[in-house]
């Protein structure tokens, strides 16, 4: 049987392995290189009394493409503010309609309507301002640019989208994931001073395939919490993505979402006017609905 997930820790040194063709011992990527990374994670060593097999599985292979794409300039809706729209709107209507009524400026008649009209989107744009969750910033290679119309899952670009846009109301980036992933105070779960806290995203090549890799801090929690959990993220982020899990540093850990080719939202796949929800729970299909009936 062949597994999809992999998890792996920071590699240890393997020897300088380059990938150019015909150089002996040459890293040569395949079509079925996660599948082989799998086997390779489960298989466990062949001495008994050896290190886990999670502990030598090598990384997964990464591009080596270094060159990233400039964020667009201009503006966009989706990285502004409320807050900010609201406090820039309100507060001078506010302070005009405070000063027509004391006749400072003339206001004529509308000073009480500036009044009560700025007091009001002023409250608002305050309660925003402090209910807001910063967007994080995406950082994209330009391979994986490349590569993501054809390659990505509708669930893969929904979780870009909402984590690169400010939130208003949630203490963290992907908050209702982790609970059910992690299943916060519950029997089997983690405590949820333990829970992680997602700080960076990026979309790279891995083995060839688009993947958005998800990097987490958790200094409360052991790799192997994370390594026990992978099939269920997988299934989570899933279908049509593979799980790889790496940690980069101690208490950092990046989760890879590679897709497999098996979902992807490319143009003419039929789902143009579908938008996808995440599944009820681990384990269970999205959700598809008509745009705008959700």
């Amino acid at each position: 049987a062949t597994l999809r997930g992999v998890a792996v820790r920071a590699p240890a040194t393997f020897g300088s392995r380059t990938s150019r063709p015909g150089s002996r011992g040459a890293l040569v990527v395949r079509g079925d290189a996660i599948d082989d990374a799998a086997a390779l994670a489960t298989a466990g060593p062949s001495d008994k009394t050896g290190p886990a097999a999670s502990v030598v599985v090598p990384k997964l292979p990464r591009s080596d493409c270094a060159r990233t794409v400039a964020k667009s300039e201009g503006f966009d809706l989706s990285t502004t503010s409320f807050g900010s729209i609201g406090l820039g709107v309100g507060l001078p209507l506010l302070m005009s309609g405070f000063l027509g009524y004391f006749n400072v400026i003339p206001t004529g008649s509308i000073s009480s309507l500036l009044l009560i009209y700025g007091f009001i989107i002023s409250l608002i744009g305050f309660a925003l301002q402090y209910a807001k969750l910063e967007p994080l910033e995406c950082v994209t290679y330009e391979d994986a640019a490349a590569l993501r119309e054809s390659q990505t899952t509708a669930i893969l670009t929904q979780v870009r989208n909402d984590v690169t846009r400010y939130r208003y109301g949630d203490e963290q980036h992907l908050e209702e994931a982790l609970a059910i992933i992690f299943r916060y105070n519950r029997p089997g779960g983690l405590r949820r001073n333990q829970a992680p806290k997602l700080v960076g995203i990026a979309e790279q090549v891995i083995v060839d395939r688009y993947a958005l890799v998800l990097k987490f801090e958790s200094p409360k929690m052991e790799l192997g919490e994370w390594t026990d959990r992978r099939e269920k993220i997988q299934g989570f982020f899933g279908p049509g993505v593979t799980c790889g899990i790496t940690e980069i540093g101690e208490g950092v850990v990046e989760v890879e979402l590679v897709s497999d080719g098996s979902d992807a939202s490319g143009p003419g796949n039929g789902m143009e006017d579908m938008e996808v929800l995440p599944p009820l729970m681990p384990g269970l299909p999205p959700r598809y609905v008509k745009k705008g009936s959700a």
